[in-house]
């Protein structure tokens, strides 16, 4: 069971109740539930830090992964799903198909929500008794519309690394 998202305030309580607080060690990190490593365009949920700061992430939300990796060792690049609506966001992408439609008519791509996160937080998708569904891919349209807004949100970045590497040349 998902409980109710709670926002954080940056009051002092707040602030010392999250420093004091138990948090997960790496010898506590639960075994990962993946049993092949991940590919690009895949869709798994992703169990977020429930520790956020709006407009982050938390709890459980789909993911496609955008850099896949290994199981044991490689963290999983990921931009979050959604079914509210984008359309007010120009890094938002409505999907073709939802991934999960058991949840919602529709899906959208958050594009400028880039994630890195350990094999263990990821998931698989399963059906409605509980079994274990195959990675779904979303469609090449899809994949190379995400590949486009996102970017397009890192550009400023992207073409700032360029500037830089072409300074080097002589």
């Amino acid at each position: 069971m998902i409980t109710p998202r709670k926002t954080l305030t940056s009051n002092p309580e707040m602030r010392a109740a999250i420093t004091t607080k138990d948090l997960p060690t790496q010898a506590q990190k639960p075994k990962s539930q993946l049993t092949r490593d991940t590919r690009v365009g895949d869709v798994y949920w992703c169990d977020f830090s429930p520790l956020n700061w709006p407009p982050e992430f938390d709890y459980q939300h789909l993911v496609v992964i955008v850099r896949g990796g290994k199981i044991e060792r490689d963290i999983h690049v990921v931009l979050p799903l959604t079914k509210v609506d984008q359309s007010n966001n120009p890094h938002g992408y409505r999907l073709a198909h939802n991934p999960n439609p058991g949840s919602a008519d529709t899906s959208w791509a958050v594009c400028n929500h880039v994630y890195a996160v350990a094999s263990e937080r990821l998931k698989p998708l399963r059906d409605a008794k509980g079994n274990r569904l195959k990675p779904r891919n979303l469609a090449e349209k899809d994949i190379r519309e995400i590949s486009s807004r996102l970017r397009r949100a890192l550009g400023t970045f992207l073409s700032f690394g360029l500037a830089l590497s072409s300074e080097k040349q002589p």
